[in-house]
């Protein structure tokens, strides 16, 4: 049986939560399926280190239209046409609005495969409030999306009352941690640097250092916590002057 061939819109493909949960679910299907990965911001592909090297991925960057820039449908229709020899399209967050809206289209016209959108959050640009102009965007786009992918009953909620999508066509997979993967003693050296004291009380983070994640908030709290507390943060780029 040939391998399912999938378009990958991203956003950005450095590491985060939604781009880890892509790598895993991308070495979990192996050599079942053959991806191809695209990044609305350029050369945004540290994520990638994470494939498992018998997954067929690649990475076309120039070969392949660009998810940024000014929406017209010439850009769309340059769009579509790459879709067409794949056999199902994942798209994720708003950096690839613009390959959802190609999609629905021209997606009848040109008999492009089926595609479903995921939505893990905003960025600090729309921690406020969110902007009319996106909400009316994706409220065209993911008309005929076949389905649309989010974490939690903030984002169905926004979903359906703000983009109008019908609550059949959206699936809530709520992040999780599996706890008793953790629930060993802990790799000597894991954490570069870090040397518990006796008696000390140690708050630990996994967190990307930036501006939506509101590190400083919980730098604050720890510090008025009292100097028995200690804080550990567990990330890195882009942001890590502000932070530290």
């Amino acid at each position: 049986m040939a391998a399912v061939r999938i378009l990958h819109l991203h956003s950005s493909f450095n590491p985060g939560g939604q781009e880890t949960r892509t790598v895993r679910l991308m070495n979990h299907f192996g050599t079942q399926a053959e991806h191809t990965v695209l990044s609305a911001v350029p050369d945004a592909f540290g994520a990638a280190d994470l494939i498992d090297k018998r997954v067929k991925v690649s990475f076309p960057r120039d070969a392949a239209p660009s998810l940024s820039g000014i929406p017209g449908m010439g850009r769309y229709r340059q769009l579509a046409i790459y879709m067409k020899k794949f056999h199902l399209i994942l798209s994720y967050n708003w950096g690839a609005m613009d390959g959802v809206m190609a999609r629905t289209l021209l997606g009848q016209a040109m008999g492009l495969p089926p595609l479903i959108h995921h939505e893990d959050g905003f960025n600090h640009d729309e921690i406020e409030r969110l902007k009319w102009q996106r909400n009316w965007f994706r409220t065209i786009a993911l008309q005929r999306a076949q389905g649309l992918v989010v974490p939690s009953k903030t984002l169905e909620a926004i979903a359906r009352t703000v983009w109008h999508q019908p609550l059949e066509k959206i699936s809530r997979f709520p992040n999780g941690i599996d706890t008793d993967h953790f629930n060993r003693r802990p790799q000597r050296g894991a954490f570069p640097g870090f040397r518990q004291r006796d008696g000390e009380i140690v708050v630990g983070t996994i967190a990307g250092l930036r501006t939506v994640k509101n590190l400083p908030r919980l730098v604050r709290a720890v510090a008025a916590a009292g100097p028995t507390i200690r804080l550990a943060v567990f990330g890195g780029r882009p942001e890590r002057g502000p932070f530290f």
